[in-house]
């Protein structure tokens, strides 16, 4: 589990680096509708805003240099994806989050990826910035939209099956909980 983050942001950088192709079969109705954030702080992240909300946020720091905010904003969408996936039935959306930093991150300079790579890293390692995310997202209540984004990525929506997209019998504390040890703020 301590690896997952930093294997993603690889693999991210990767795809980046070598201008890898990826078709994006996003679907109209799973775009957001709110106004852009704009680069926020992080602490200024709401349990209504989405992944898609958020990255996009991000994307706005690191056009305006602003890399610190925009790895603080990822480590939060991340997080909110994290838990969206555990009350997502349909498993083949769960990857929407990688499709997502491919639109938002592909086309950004390769020096200001190398920047923001690096400002995450950074993030990762710990520190008062992490602390500080950290403390905010553990007494933030679990996101509360309705993850329609990665509803509408996943396999479900084209094949129509009938199963309710999301669990049942779901927990949002215990997600929340599971949510913060995958973004390692807390073990």
């Amino acid at each position: 589990m301590r690896k997952t983050l930093p294997l993603i942001l690889s693999l991210l950088l990767f795809v980046f680096t070598h201008g890898v192709q990826a078709n994006n079969y996003v679907t109209k109705d799973s775009q957001t509708t709110a106004p852009p954030l704009g680069c926020i702080s992080a602490t200024s992240v709401k349990s209504t805003h989405t992944p898609t909300d958020i990255t996009a946020a991000a994307k706005t720091c690191a056009e305006e240099a602003k890399f610190d905010n925009a790895a603080e904003l990822l480590m939060i969408a991340s997080a909110f994806a994290y838990f969206d996936t555990q009350r997502v039935s349909d498993k083949t959306g769960h990857n929407v989050l990688r499709v997502i930093f491919n639109r938002e991150f592909g086309s950004l300079p390769d020096q200001d990826r190398t920047k923001l790579f690096s400002s995450i890293n950074s993030l990762d390692k710990g520190g008062a910035r992490k602390l500080e995310v950290c403390t905010y997202l553990t007494d933030s209540e679990p996101p509360s939209y309705i993850p329609i984004y990665m509803i509408s990525h996943g396999l479900r929506k084209f094949t129509g099956a009938t199963e309710d997209p999301l669990i049942k019998e779901f927990d949002a504390t215990e997600s929340w909980s599971k949510s913060m040890v995958f973004i390692k703020c807390r073990s």
